[in-house]
């Protein structure tokens, strides 16, 4: 609640229209292992025609990682988890993750970008390489990109100006997960002789 009340905060000085929303529908965890998760969910659903309604208006929807069920029980819900479904459910072609971290990096080495068929490769071999606390963004990126997002962004939110570092320029400041391939660092080929 504390973060939400920061970015409404942070959108009112800068005179953008905000709301917080409740469009996450959740549903328990239960028992996993015998753990009883009590008050963390899962996703479930997106209300997608309340978040298009606020987009529609000008208004920007802030989603809080918490879901409620039909009995209007509230349940913590992963913030990676709800940001991937959000963006899939608005059939987003970016969806941009803000960390304390530079990127991912895997066994100390920072990845600047890498298809998706490759990161998921490299998280069935070797999820002990990465920052444990990146991890699920690591999963996540993954995920996103398999449900239709075509690119994923994982940046350092305490770098200034770092999102239109990474938006608008050739190399970025962190890590992008792309679904497909797209222009790139490579040797120049000779079908290239054209276009150079």
């Amino acid at each position: 609640n504390r973060l939400t009340h920061e970015i409404l905060e942070g959108l009112s000085a800068n005179d953008l229209r905000a709301a917080c929303s409740n469009a996450i529908t959740a549903h328990p965890l239960g028992i996993i292992q015998g753990v009883d998760h009590l008050f963390t969910g899962k996703v479930e659903r997106v209300d997608t025609d309340l978040l298009q309604t606020l987009l529609n208006q000008g208004i920007i929807p802030v989603v809080p990682p918490l879901g409620f069920d039909g009995d209007g029980k509230t349940y913590r819900v992963n913030s990676d988890s709800v940001a991937v479904a959000v963006a899939d459910a608005l059939k987003a072609t970016k969806l941009i993750f803000i960390t304390a971290q530079d990127g991912l990096r895997c066994n100390d080495q920072l990845i600047r970008q890498m298809l998706v068929a490759d990161l998921q490769r490299l998280l069935q071999q070797n999820t002990g390489g990465f920052v444990p606390e990146m991890l699920s963004k690591a999963q996540h990126a993954g995920l996103a990109c398999v449900a239709g997002v075509q690119r994923v962004h994982i940046i350092n939110g305490r770098v200034d100006e770092g999102l239109l570092a990474e938006v608008f320029s050739n190399e970025g400041i962190g890590t992008l997960i792309y679904a497909n391939e797209y222009q790139q660092i490579r040797p120049a080929k000779k079908k290239d002789v054209r276009a150079i």
